[in-house]
């Protein structure tokens, strides 16, 4: 009974895991305060969010989130467009421990699957930022940039990012 304990406790402190810390979002078409507070007020009646910095200079938001719930970045992006306005930019901060990608740049955070672009296999670690990549993450002249072919080879609920 002693070694099965041994063992399990082993698995668990190897095993990987990872953390989303906070989200850094980009807006634009913003022309005065006004816009800055409509987008603060949707993005922080969303349940799991926990509290939003805005700096208005540059038009971002710093997004922490409660540890309830798993953050679903497609809601805040919902949330920004709702509000009437665009996302330019949208970075996430995750916290790995021991994450593995696989040889398809596929890796499992919080049961959400995300996608690498062009990265090899590895195991991450560390603090790192993953900038999301498709339509509602950033705007059409910079997805424009971006090879059809990389974008039309993600499933519906696999989020894209690239490793920033």
């Amino acid at each position: 009974m002693k070694k099965i304990f041994l063992l399990l406790i082993c698995c668990w402190a190897v095993s990987a895991n990872a953390q989303v810390q906070k989200v850094n979002l980009q807006a634009s078409g913003l022309t005065c305060a006004m816009c800055s507070k409509a987008i603060y007020k949707a993005v922080s009646a969303i349940s799991f969010v926990d509290t939003v910095l805005v700096n208005i200079e540059t038009s971002t938001y710093d997004i922490r989130f409660n540890n309830e719930t798993p953050p679903q970045f497609n809601q805040i992006a919902k949330a920004v467009v709702d509000a009437g306005f665009s996302v330019a930019n949208f970075t996430v901060m995750v916290n790995f421990d021991k994450q593995a990608v696989d040889k398809n740049g596929l890796f499992t955070l919080d049961g959400i699957q995300y996608k690498f672009m062009g990265t090899p296999p590895a195991t991450l670690q560390g603090s790192k930022k993953l900038q999301l990549v498709g339509k509602p993450y950033m705007l059409p002249k910079d997805l424009k940039k971006i090879p059809a072919a990389q974008l039309g080879n993600v499933a519906s609920n696999t989020y894209l990012v690239a490793l920033k």
